[in-house]
């Protein structure tokens, strides 16, 4: 699952499903609300935490898998 809304948009993008989604009525925050999911420095380095944790068990390509999945933000 992608909990990204920027990977999201992008996603919904890629896909040309913007009609579907605004039809659904979903929408994407702007502006201020957007700013509220910027991560904050605690979310920073809780972030930072878990992908040093990983490297002590996993496979390099593997914690760049997670990395690029976005697991740092959600674990």
């Amino acid at each position: 699952m992608i909990d990204d809304p920027h990977w999201q948009r992008e996603l919904i993008t890629a896909l040309h499903l913007e009609n579907a989604f605004e039809a659904a009525q979903l929408g994407f925050a702007k502006g201020e609300e957007a700013d509220l999911l910027k991560p904050t420095r605690a979310d920073s380095e809780r972030a930072v935490a878990n992908i040093r944790a990983w490297r002590t068990y996993l496979s390099e390509p593997c914690v760049a898998s997670m990395i690029d999945e976005g697991w740092q933000w959600s674990t």
